[in-house]
């Protein structure tokens, strides 16, 4: 019984520390997506609000990154995460809605839903 108590000591460490690397590996992937989608997007001139509502979510997933990097803590990262879920899920309406319209698709706004979900994820994960 004694020897099992380190090892379950050992098991759960490594497990939180699994978590928070995956976190910072899909945090630092959203925040690279999410700018270089920005990029993509204003550097092609695209609709005005397009435009901000990827400026913002660039600006949010950065903050974001860098809160991850302090720490480690779900409750602290939370109120950060809710600002990139929010940013997010407004710019997802707009891209979808314009896509809708001109029947185009959005390719690289796909890897920021793919990055945005792996984050998620991570933060949902108890």
């Amino acid at each position: 019984m004694n020897r099992a108590i380190p090892f379950l000591v050992a098991a759960t460490l490594l497990a939180g520390c699994s978590t928070t690397g995956n976190l910072g590996t899909a945090a630092d992937r959203l925040d690279q997506s999410a700018h270089r989608y920005y990029r993509e997007v204003a550097y092609g001139r695209g609709p005005a609000p397009i435009n901000q509502d990827a400026a913002e979510l660039a600006e949010a997933t950065r903050d974001f990154n860098r809160a991850v990097d302090r720490t480690s803590s779900r409750d602290a990262l939370q109120p950060s995460f809710d600002r990139v879920a929010g940013r997010y899920h407004e710019l997802r309406d707009r891209v979808e809605r314009r896509d809708e319209r001109y029947g185009e698709g959005s390719y690289s706004f796909d890897r920021v839903t793919d990055a945005y979900l792996d984050v998620e994820r991570v933060m949902n994960y108890r």
